[in-house]
């Protein structure tokens, strides 16, 4: 017999989790809107402070709160009801998170890294370089992504489409 949360327990890793998705929701959008400001900045310390600023949102408000919705929300799913594989909305939801971590993890962190040094090493004429330009393009795009999986969540959080996964018959 699976293990079932309590009514307190379960309304505290609810809370946990609510939470931790606000603020990965709240750092995604902070770095978006960051990233379009730095692609307007004046000057090099501009720049360069308006990236610092990113690397203060990505190492407070994406890493942690990713890693503690993604651990909330399978804690939720295997110890409810709703099962890890029993609703096409729950695995849509894991799948999301997944792939919004994994793109962070594989790709988001390189691209920044690069952003930043190279602002801070170049200034203001890191701007004007391709690489930094298609960098910063790709991080637009994929930050652009990430918010829409992350609103995409939220209303397959409430409208739980799609039903039950029916069980194959051998």
């Amino acid at each position: 017999m699976a293990v079932r949360l309590g009514i307190r327990t379960k309304q505290l890793l609810v809370s946990i989790h609510v939470i931790a998705v606000a603020l990965w929701f709240g750092g995604t959008m902070g770095m978006f809107l960051l990233g379009l400001y730095a692609k307007n900045a004046e000057n090099g310390a501009q720049l360069y402070y308006t990236l610092a600023s990113m690397h203060v949102i990505d190492e407070s408000m994406l890493k942690y709160p990713a890693l503690a919705t993604l651990i909330t929300g399978v804690m939720l799913s295997v110890w409810t009801h709703w099962g890890l594989f029993k609703h096409y909305w729950v695995v849509i939801k894991f799948v999301l998170t997944i792939g919004t971590i994994l793109l962070g993890i594989f790709f988001l962190q390189d691209w920044f890294s690069f952003l930043l040094t190279t602002a801070e090493q170049l200034g203001f004429s890191a701007i004007q370089r391709e690489d930094f330009q298609n960098t910063w393009l790709s991080m637009i795009v994929t930050g652009s992504f990430n918010l829409l999986c992350l609103i995409l969540m939220t209303f397959v959080t409430y409208m739980k489409p799609f039903g039950k996964i029916k069980k194959r018959e051998s």
